[in-house]
């Protein structure tokens, strides 16, 4: 192996890999011998792991819809967030879709395949550099979220840790939706395309949901509270009028930003 860098700035230090083996050039963490691994776009994250810390569970009764992800299978993470909110959303090509994220990103490939689609969208995404920024932004906020242990917390504040799990992943996802990402899918880089998709429409009329526009909203101007009580955990979102409240379930308001994710994936999987 290559002789391994010795410098170390600041808990800065070089490590190299040959294969699946990578060699440190100090001993960090000298008491553990495992680490959880993040991997995201021009990133690897290792977290020490001990054997008697548990993985951050969400909030009991109900079990949480974990971020794509951690989910090998996409097609059926979305499936249930779908369903979760089957109250609240239409019926679409998309929610109905028994490989939501599958077409999804065969939409967004056939799309690319049309050369006056990709030569726009090389020049929309050039002169808009946000796009790609906020997406990798996105992607290390949810990594650094993933992993906060709220069980280690005083046992006096592990709702409120609990909380800050949840909210750690939700606001900055439907902020960059409602963002530079719509505004990505709605710009005139898809002008010259060649047969409007049925589920590239349904997929801009979903993220025109009142309710999850009316929660995007509350998030973005932190006017919202959080009720407990019962099976599940109750997110308001305020506005100027009574007509602008939206209440929504801990579960539904994780199933918007299971969503929304797998959108932003789905974007950076092929046109970033």
């Amino acid at each position: 192996m290559d002789e391994v860098d010795e410098t170390d700035d600041g808990g800065v230090f070089v490590a190299r890999k040959r294969g699946r083996a990578v060699e440190f050039s100090r001993d960090p963490h000298p008491e553990n011998d495992q680490y959880l691994v993040i991997e995201g776009p021009g990133m690897l994250v290792l977290f020490p792991k001990r054997e008697d810390r548990a993985t951050p569970e969400p909030l009991a009764p109900q079990k949480s819809i974990q971020s794509p992800d951690d989910h090998p299978d996409r097609d059926g993470h979305l499936r249930r967030a779908f369903s979760t909110l089957s109250s609240r959303v239409s019926p679409s090509r998309w929610v109905s879709s028994p490989h939501p994220y599958t077409e999804l990103v065969e939409v967004f490939r056939g799309l690319d395949a049309q050369d006056p689609v990709r030569e726009d969208v090389s020049a929309y995404l050039a002169a808009n550099p946000s796009v790609g920024s906020a997406v990798e932004m996105l992607f290390t906020s949810i990594a650094m979220s993933a992993r906060a242990d709220w069980k280690a917390a005083p046992a006096s504040m592990r709702g409120v840790a609990a909380r800050g799990w949840f909210l750690g992943r939700w606001v900055p996802t439907f902020l960059v939706l409602d963002g530079p990402i719509m505004r990505f899918l709605t710009s005139e880089a898809f002008r010259r395309q060649t047969g409007a998709p049925d589920l590239l429409r349904a997929v801009r009329a979903f993220f025109s949901n009142r309710d999850f526009m009316l929660l995007r909203h509350a998030f973005a101007h932190w006017s919202f509270s959080w009720r407990t009580g019962g099976g599940d955990s109750q997110i308001v979102g305020l506005g100027r009028s009574p007509s602008e409240e939206v209440r929504v379930s801990r579960s539904e308001a994780d199933a918007f930003h299971i969503i929304t994710f797998a959108l932003v994936e789905a974007i950076h999987e092929v046109f970033l």
